[in-house]
């Protein structure tokens, strides 16, 4: 992100809250602050184009408490403002506090911890969608639904309307979304958006 939109989005920051259900979380960064979070442990990500990357935390690290010499607030949009905080340090903070003070959860990154979907979505109710592709000179048809937690960032994929317990593919967002997107071009129509 360049720093106009760095600091725009961080000016709309909702804290993370979320069960974290994959590998890691994915931050925002600025240049200034790159130092800070690698102390705690965020891993660099390049771009696969070998054009820039981003940040990101293992989930391992994020209830991981605070060095003690790390400001409170290093977010560079609002350093100049709070001056004592910095001195104070971040003592008795988890990272996911940190960076939730700093601003700089940007969702998840990852593959998808199954177990921790799975317990994530146990009382939570799914938007469905169900995409189907009829066969031509017949009435047979293939299909399968996206069960879509937004709350939690998974979509449960069941193709062709099997159990969504047993036969099942967790997804990312992103992912699913990329999923759709191909299906649809290979001919698949969605048939319902309707709440299971």
């Amino acid at each position: 992100m360049k720093k106009n939109e760095l600091r725009k989005w961080r000016e709309n920051y909702t804290p993370w809250d979320k069960p974290i259900v994959t590998e890691g979380l994915r931050l925002a960064v600025h240049f200034d602050e790159k130092d800070h979070v690698k102390r705690m442990g965020a891993r660099w990500q390049p771009d696969p184009s070998g054009n820039g990357g981003y940040w990101w935390m293992p989930i391992s690290k994020l209830q991981s408490p605070m060095l003690s010499d790390v400001y409170e607030i290093v977010n560079v949009f609002e350093v100049d403002d709070i001056v004592a905080d910095r001195v104070n340090g971040a003592d008795g903070l988890t990272c996911l506090e940190w960076l939730n003070r700093n601003k700089m959860v940007y969702g998840p990154d990852g593959d998808i911890i199954e177990e921790n979907a799975l317990a994530a979505m146990e009382d939570l109710t799914p938007i469905v969608y169900e995409i189907r592709h009829e066969t031509p000179d017949s009435v047979q048809y293939s299909h399968g639904k996206y069960y879509v937690f937004d709350e939690i960032g998974v979509v449960n994929w069941t193709p062709d309307g099997r159990n969504p317990n047993y036969n099942r593919e967790l997804l990312t967002l992103e992912q699913a979304r990329a999923s759709w997107e191909l299906l649809i071009s290979a001919g698949y129509r969605p048939v319902s958006d309707v709440s299971s």
